[in-house]
């Protein structure tokens, strides 16, 4: 069991040991109701919140936009029975192309093509640019489905309804931050 999962069971134990007191004590129903509510939203805050202090990558997808540190791409191995991921260094960029917060380290998963896409960023990367990425999401038609299935050595989809999304990203270079302008004084 994972940390997070023992830490939000813990919370729900402990609103429970205040249900059974509180059942047989003799204070006002507001009070007791009120105590129960404090803790249940007290664990459940505190369960996602551990989620941004484990210092893991998140699954979520990055801010959009946001000013790309690093990537890595973990390919998938049949021999291991991983699926592979994409990890992605990123911090969120506001409208004037200035950071905001910290970096985040994100988890995508993998994409023969997304991971195109990173590779050819970091090589851009490597020669010293910033880079801004935008995300979106393309709907597959069919065709172009069973055709990354067969470069990926799975089979063709066994029908031929219905389209799956894949995440996108546009990378593009950095433009310097858009500053207000200095008042004279």
């Amino acid at each position: 069991m994972n940390i997070p999962l023992l830490l939000g069971l813990a919370y729900a134990a402990l609103g429970a040991l205040l249900l059974s007191l509180n059942l047989a004590t003799k204070y006002r129903r507001e009070i007791k109701i009120g105590a129960i509510v404090a803790v249940t939203l007290l664990y459940i805050g505190s369960y996602h919140g551990a989620q941004n202090l484990r210092g893991w990558a998140i699954a979520d997808a990055p801010p959009n936009p946001f000013k790309l540190h690093w990537a890595v791409v973990e390919e998938p191995d049949k021999a291991a029975g991983t699926k592979g991921a994409i990890y992605i260094l990123a911090q969120k960029l506001n409208s004037r192309n200035i950071t905001v917060g910290k970096p985040r380290l994100y988890q995508l998963q993998f994409s023969p093509e997304l991971a195109e896409q990173v590779d050819q960023a970091l090589k851009k990367k490597e020669d010293g640019r910033d880079l801004q990425a935008r995300l979106s999401y393309k709907a597959a038609n069919p065709e172009e489905l069973d055709k990354l299935r067969k470069r990926d050595g799975q089979k063709s989809r066994p029908d031929a309804a219905g389209e799956e999304e894949s995440l996108k990203m546009e990378f593009r270079e950095l433009k310097a931050p858009q500053l207000p302008p200095k008042s004279d004084q």
